[in-house]
């Protein structure tokens, strides 16, 4: 059975070749506040957010801990200095799995609280965002399932040719702020610039972020007109080979 809220089903018959990601190919990195990794032709799982969807109280006490945990493992600094970006990545990869993995759960976790003026559960703003979304879907990335949440968004989309995921992403959030401000009659920062991301590893965590975005919704409480959720029919045909 569908969730309530389902936009549409996005049947693609151009989909490109699909790669999981190697960990024995080359890896790009850009840099926000943390590591972003990017590898051609991958499958990413992305999250963004408006820009008061978390309390200034609850982001200081989060810079607390990472500083804290950071300094535990002999890097100091974070977050004035530049200078402990390289030296978390001389860590052990699995000690940076560990820290990327304990910032991305409590941020998951605060987020459906839906705090902040949620200008999402406007329908406008819904669809003007998913729109948005689809925009440069076959062109700069392939849209995968996606829903959009009264403070944030989660969403799967494999990048296409030399285009840069954050590239595309500040398009759709630059068109998205303007066109919804306007909606609403309102000025101001729209969108919280940094995001997560996260390049999916095989077809079982594909599996897992899917159900993780369909019932993102109902974990959170939310009644059927608070969200748009829509879901790829070619990503069921990935998931579908081994499972």
């Amino acid at each position: 059975m569908q969730p309530p809220g389902l936009a549409c089903s996005i049947a693609s018959m151009d989909q490109p070749p699909f790669n999981w990601f190697n960990p024995r190919k080359a890896v790009r990195v850009y840099r926000g506040n943390l590591p972003h990794w990017r590898q051609d032709g991958c499958l990413y799982f992305l999250t963004f957010r408006l820009a008061d969807s978390i309390p200034h109280g609850i982001l200081a006490q989060w810079e607390g801990e990472r500083r804290t945990w950071l300094e535990a493992h002999g890097i100091k600094g974070y977050p004035d200095s530049p200078h402990w970006k390289p030296e978390f990545d001389r860590l052990p990869e699995k000690a940076r799995h560990l820290f990327r993995r304990m910032n991305a759960r409590r941020l998951f976790s605060e987020l459906d609280r839906c705090r902040g003026e949620c200008l999402l559960r406007s329908k406008d703003a819904q669809r003007i965002l998913a729109e948005g979304i689809r925009h440069f879907d076959g062109d700069r990335w392939h849209v995968g399932d996606f829903v959009v949440m009264p403070n944030h968004v989660h969403a799967l989309v494999q990048v296409l040719g030399d285009h840069e995921l954050e590239n595309t992403l500040y398009s759709v959030k630059r068109f998205s702020a303007r066109k919804i401000n306007e909606a609403q009659g309102r000025k101001g920062r729209f969108w919280q610039k940094e995001y997560y991301d996260h390049i999916v590893r095989d077809r079982a965590e594909l599996h897992r972020i899917r159900t993780y975005i369909e019932s993102n919704p109902s974990k959170a409480g939310l009644g059927e007109s608070e969200f748009v959720y829509s879901r790829a029919s070619w990503l069921t045909e990935v998931v579908a080979v081994d499972l």
